[in-house]
């Protein structure tokens, strides 16, 4: 009997055997949803939208394609959803190191790039299907297609979404990869969790920028995504960036339920080598070579917008650290190659006389002799709002 035709016993055996070979092969969360439509999703992006807040540069931007699993799979009957756990505690700070002079790395992207890692244990969930139910059709995504990873694992009772609007799980938190497996195979649903987050608003409270309200994110003010964005980052981001290089886990770090959230037990998705527990020197990063990017950053997910992108950000982190020892990095800086780096130096260097007023000579003379040989007119914007402002704060004082 074919399994188009079995009984719902044996679906259900099969699904069973199915969440505990996933469990083997290291799928931390398993879960089935239906593959019927994303209705109320599809009200909420269009909402969204309609408020300018998406979608954002890294999601898929046709939202008729992103809630109809028959677009991502002809005949799917049943989506199982996946999740890996990536939470590692954070590595006592280095004996001696300048604590202000240390940048800092969202926790995903730490370790090996989620993407391939999930995407090949999804592969082997595939092929241990199309052994055990021939003639039925499965395809993996993993953060690249239109699926909504999120909305899919709660439909599937991995998780409940917060107010964060990140999935909320409850043996791992929010610290969870997502990924999913479309299949015309017939599996039984699992149940929905129970709501989370209550009255609770702490994620909201404690957004730097204030791009959470409840259940919804305004990803033009969020820095996970500010801190990925290419080109001249808004100077009304730069001081709420802090030391941040990539991401921002502030939501998450405040969120009740990661109080309690078990650690990883995969040791690919724990800090690289290289990357000084995800806090690396900002010193360190912004002498970096090319092939020093590649074997720190390369198996990343923060290595795909490439050095420039890592070193404008500790750019940034150099100058809201305050400390007079970034100096030097910063006047080197304003004669980089980049514009972009040019550009955010000399905001830096004016961030750092407003916090250390020791160092407001030299760095006004700095800004002051580059804006005498400086051609590009993004960077003579900056280096002009950077002497006004140790002008106004020198007079001040």
């Amino acid at each position: 009997m074919s399994t188009t035709q079995a009984p719902q016993r044996d679906l259900a055996q099969l699904k069973q055997e199915m969440k505990a070979y996933a469990l083997e092969i290291g799928l931390d969360l398993v879960g089935v949803a239906p593959a019927d439509p994303f209705l109320q999703e599809a009200e909420r992006l269009e909402a969204r939208r309609a408020r300018g807040h998406g979608p954002n540069p890294y999601e898929h931007p046709a939202i008729d394609e992103r809630v109809d699993p028959q677009r991502w799979l002809p005949g799917a009957r049943a989506i199982i959803a996946c999740g890996i756990a990536y939470y590692h505690p954070d590595a006592p700070p280095p004996p001696n190191g300048r604590a202000a002079l240390r940048g800092w790395l969202s926790r995903y992207c730490r370790g090996l790039d989620y993407h391939p890692l999930l995407h090949a244990r999804l592969q082997r969930l595939v092929e241990w299907l199309e052994e055990r139910a021939p003639g039925h059709r499965h395809v993996a995504y993993v953060d690249t297609g239109p699926p909504l990873d999120r909305a899919v694992a709660e439909r599937a009772g991995i998780g409940k979404f917060g107010k964060h609007t990140n999935l909320i799980t409850r043996e791992y938190g929010t610290w969870v990869f997502l990924g999913e497996v479309v299949t015309t195979l017939p599996l039984p649903p699992d149940e929905p969790q129970p709501p989370a987050c209550g009255s609770c608003t702490l994620c909201i409270d404690a957004c730097p920028t204030g791009a959470l309200t409840e259940w919804q994110l305004d990803s033009n003010r969020c820095l996970s995504y500010i801190t990925q964005m290419k080109g001249i980052i808004p100077a009304e981001f730069r001081a709420a960036m802090g030391n941040r290089l990539f991401g921002c886990d502030d939501c998450q770090d405040v969120c009740p339920y990661n109080r309690r959230a078990r650690p990883s037990p995969h040791p690919e998705v724990a800090p690289a080598d290289g990357l000084e527990g995800g806090e690396p020197s900002l010193l360190r990063l912004m002498a970096m070579t090319g092939s020093e990017f590649r074997r720190w950053f390369g198996s990343t997910a923060a290595g795909w917008r490439g050095k420039t992108t890592i070193q404008r950000n500790a750019v940034i982190a150099l100058g809201n650290s305050g400390d007079p020892a970034a100096l030097p990095a910063l006047v080197a800086a304003l004669e980089s190659e980049s514009e972009v780096i040019r550009a955010h130096a000399a905001w830096a260097l004016g961030r750092l006389a407003r916090l250390s007023p020791a160092v407001a000579p030299e760095a006004r003379a700095a800004l002051a002799a580059q804006l005498h040989r400086e051609q590009a007119a993004a960077v003579r914007l900056e280096l002009n709002a950077a002497l006004e402002a140790v002008d106004a704060d020198t007079g001040r004082r």
